[in-house]
């Protein structure tokens, strides 16, 4: 896959040698794009594919979510993926490689 249509835009997909990122025109003025590790396997994978997919989904919306002081936009991120992975995982999900 080399792009995917998010409710924030379009963003294109690199597999490069790191954990995973999202880069949006708020972080720092480049590309929308999301970048996952090719190196990552099973569980972990979709754990990182979801983390950063909600990064690319919320762009508009974490500024409302997480304004207030002590809010914490990447804990929630976090924890929100995790939960996600696990019950797509216990649900069947498997990259087909």
């Amino acid at each position: 896959m080399r792009t995917h249509e998010f409710s924030s835009g379009e963003f294109k997909i690199h597999h490069e040698e790191m954990l995973g990122l999202c880069c949006h025109p708020d972080s720092d003025g480049t590309e929308k794009s999301i970048t996952i590790s090719p190196k990552l396997k099973g569980l972990k994978r979709l754990d990182v594919v979801i983390h950063e997919s909600l990064h690319a989904e919320f762009v508009t919306l974490r500024k409302r979510l997480f304004s207030k002081k002590g809010a914490d936009e990447e804990e929630w991120v976090d924890d929100a993926a995790s939960n996600i992975a696990s019950f797509l995982w216990r649900m069947g999900y498997r990259r087909k490689e």
